[in-house]
């Protein structure tokens, strides 16, 4: 049995695991000094103080008393979760370089860096899905291309994507690892260990996912503006939270995650064993292992937003979340149904509410007032 056990646990390739294979090169200099100027543009290009752009700025929200207190609202959630986000960005980077350090090219590093390639997508997530973030957040600026399709604000915290989407692998590699240990080598979960993964991934995936959300949302960390009422939690209120589809679809991320970096007896993860049927993988093996990992991870986060947008641009997703919970920003209202709902305003479209949502002609003019339900006065 020990020796069964021992031929299955992944062999290490000895050139990444040996210590400082890397050095330092004038490559590498000038990729720090670029991330690093990169880094000052952003901070110093954000936008701090709500939304200062006039399509999304309301000039007599300021001063106005939130409709809804957020959860312990003596607690400053906004500030809290951007230093916990730059933190953990920071950290991210850390364990990157050293571990790159150590182990150049391990799976493991290259999937964390292929999963922060999902900024890039995280606009069109954010308007796919209608997520909203508070305005108080630091965020990029309004005339940026494609960042401002996001509705309100692009938040800096969208950078922080890997230890979102990596977490579910980290605790569940082991847990498997566990499992295997205590059962013979003819049962399920040696028989069938990425099947037996993705089942893991996907409990832990949903847990992880809504523990967080449900608090954000509470928080008024960011608002969900537009769902379904089947499946969500607080339908109606401005702590609604698409549970059913939020957290158990985006799990379709989470699981190639965990399966590409799944090692089997050759010592090789799965996204490298992909990454092998290509031409590159001869001469360039871990930019061609990175490839797969991020080609595969991004159709799964595009997958993800787009099955949002079919449910809004259906009408399905005919609950908004009242009241508006923002004073300084404009009410993002693209298809009406903020004002039809009493909602006092005023109202943005957002910069991609035509032909995108299927609507040619923009947002419907007039809108007729059905109830006074998002009036924050009645």
């Amino acid at each position: 049995m020990k020796s069964s056990e021992t031929q299955r646990v992944p062999a290490i390739d000895k050139a990444a695991a040996t210590p400082g294979a890397t050095r330092w090169s004038w490559k590498a200099f000038a990729g720090w000094i670029f991330g690093a100027v990169a880094v000052v543009t952003v901070l110093v290009t954000s936008e701090k103080h709500g939304p200062a752009s006039p399509d999304n700025l309301d000039p007599d929200g300021a001063g106005k008393p939130l409709p809804v207190e957020p959860l312990l609202s003596g607690f400053d959630w906004v500030n809290a979760g951007q230093i916990a986000a730059l933190v953990l960005f920071l950290a991210t980077i850390v364990a990157v370089v050293w571990g790159w350090r150590r182990h150049p090219g391990h799976p493991v590093l290259l999937m964390v860096i292929a999963s922060s390639t999902l900024f890039v997508l995280d606009p069109y997530n954010n308007w796919a899905i209608g997520l909203v973030y508070n305005p108080r957040l630091w965020h990029f600026p309004r005339d940026w291309p494609w960042l401002n399709i996001s509705p309100i604000i692009e938040p800096l915290t969208s950078f922080v994507y890997a230890p979102y989407i990596l977490l579910p692998y980290f605790v569940t590699m082991p847990i498997l690892r566990a499992v295997q240990r205590r059962r013979a080598p003819e049962s399920f979960v040696w028989r069938h260990p990425l099947i037996s993964l993705a089942a893991l991934t996907f409990v832990c995936g949903v847990i992880w996912d809504a523990a967080q959300e449900i608090l954000l949302v509470r928080t008024q960390f960011l608002t969900y503006t537009h769902v379904i009422d089947f499946g969500t939690l607080d339908a109606g209120k401005n702590s609604q939270f698409p549970f059913l589809m939020a957290s158990l679809l985006i799990t379709v991320v989470m699981i190639p995650a965990s399966l590409l970096l799944y090692r089997d007896d050759s010592g090789r993860s799965q996204a490298e064993k992909i990454a092998r049927r290509f031409n590159l993988h001869t001469r360039h093996p871990r930019l061609a292992t990175f490839l797969v990992m991020a080609v595969a991870l991004n159709i799964a986060m595009f997958s993800f937003s787009t099955s949002f947008w079919v449910v809004r641009a259906t009408g399905a997703a005919s609950t908004v979340a009242c009241p508006w919970p923002y004073p300084t920003a404009k009410t993002w209202d693209p298809h009406g149904l903020y004002e039809s709902q009493g909602a006092p305003g005023p109202f943005t479209a957002g910069a991609a509410s035509t032909w995108q949502v299927g609507q040619p002609d923009g947002r419907p003019s007039p809108v007729a007032v059905e109830s006074d339900r998002c009036d924050p006065d009645r």
